[in-house]
């Protein structure tokens, strides 16, 4: 009587080597991340956000950034890469958010510049007004 170790065949040691490696293939295809599409459209909404407030004229840069990176993100999603989309698009989501912010601290240091004209000028007038 043999024991069950010695009736394994060979060949059949190849088939359960080739049934592990197509396993573990399948498992690594599964384990891909899905295209990002909704912080992609996070991403589009920030930067139109950020062009409301004005960021082409107040912080272009990171608008034109945050422009570049959801674009180079579309197109790694083309290419299949969703793992490098998926952090492009972040990025496009950060700069777009610096665009909306510098904007926006622009444009409310402005109204508090022209608050501060119109105070100094009012405390002249009334200076001016109590010398009669």
């Amino acid at each position: 009587m043999r024991s069950a170790a010695r009736e394994f065949q060979p060949g059949r040691r190849v088939g359960l080597y080739g049934v592990t490696l197509l396993a573990a293939a399948l498992g690594a295809c599964a384990s891909v991340p899905p295209p990002p599409t909704p912080q992609m459209t996070r991403a589009e909404g920030a930067i139109e956000q950020a062009r409301r407030a004005g960021a082409e004229q107040l912080a272009s840069g990171p608008l034109h950034e945050a422009d570049t990176q959801l674009a180079s993100a579309k197109a790694a999603v083309v290419a299949g890469d969703n793992v490098l989309a998926a952090a492009l698009v972040e990025e496009a989501y950060a700069d777009a958010w610096l665009a909306d912010y510098t904007a926006q601290s622009v444009t409310s240091a402005k109204a508090a510049a022209e608050v501060n004209t119109s105070i100094r000028t009012l405390e002249r007038e009334t200076t001016r007004g109590n010398s009669f």
